[in-house]
């Protein structure tokens, strides 16, 4: 099956935007943003693999602020311009510019940098399959979803209608999608907002992962026995 289609990152630039501040309550800003630059490195890394592996595929940094496109953190990938307004605003402004120039776009965040090549791989693969006829989602623990793909066109009102970071964020978005075609679900997965999410990452075994993929997971195991250190408390073996 030859593939014209792209990934699209959507990111914040640190500096210019706040970033993770979620999982900053519980950690701290500096924590939360060394961690947002592992998971960065680590989400690259799978996204230049299974771009390596897939020919006709090309993958975007969706870069959330203007004076940002030119940060070397995007030095990897080209970049577009999010665009202004909300979340759905800049979904639908990107997902028409991609369509303008590939067959099907796939949208994922920075945040769930645990995701095995090979399942990033398959779900643009389901994408390319059902471009034509309806939409990829999967969605996450907390409501949300890790990655969207389609190839049809979306009218701006459906990204607009949607309220995003909520429970019902992909029961939603897929509800208003399904009369322009069908929506095929991937499995479950998370993503990394807060500490129990970050717990969560340090318990994964290591196999089949990437090398910034095993970097962020070492991390992570050893900030969260520091915690439980200073805490008195005696960590157990994690494993890999």
């Amino acid at each position: 099956m030859r593939l014209d289609g792209a990934l699209v990152i959507f990111v914040k630039t640190p500096g210019l935007s706040p970033v993770k501040t979620r999982l900053a309550s519980s950690t701290g800003k500096a924590v939360a943003e060394d961690f947002f630059h592992r998971s960065l490195a680590a989400t690259g890394a799978y996204a230049k693999a299974v771009c390596d592996w897939t020919s006709g595929l090309t993958v975007y940094w969706a870069v959330a602020e203007r004076d940002g496109l030119g940060s070397p953190l995007w030095s990897h990938f080209p970049v577009i311009f999010q665009g202004e307004g909300g979340l759905g605003d800049r979904l639908d402004r990107v997902y028409k510019e991609i369509r303008e120039r590939h067959d099907f776009a796939c949208f994922i965040g920075s945040d769930s940098p645990h995701l095995l090549p090979r399942q990033l791989e398959a779900a643009i693969r389901a994408t390319a399959r059902s471009r034509d006829t309806g939409f990829t989602m999967g969605e996450t623990s907390d409501g949300g979803f890790y990655f969207f793909g389609g190839g049809l066109p979306i009218p701006s009102t459906v990204w607009t209608s949607v309220i995003y970071s909520s429970s019902t964020t992909a029961s939603a978005l897929s509800t208003h999608l399904r009369p322009l075609g069908g929506v095929q679900t991937l499995p479950k997965d998370f993503d990394i907002d807060t500490l129990d999410d970050l717990q969560r990452l340090a318990a994964l075994p290591l196999s089949q992962m990437l090398p910034e993929q095993v970097s962020l997971i070492r991390w992570a195991r050893t900030y969260l026995g520091s915690i439980a250190t200073s805490r008195g408390i005696n960590p157990s073996q994690s494993p890999g």
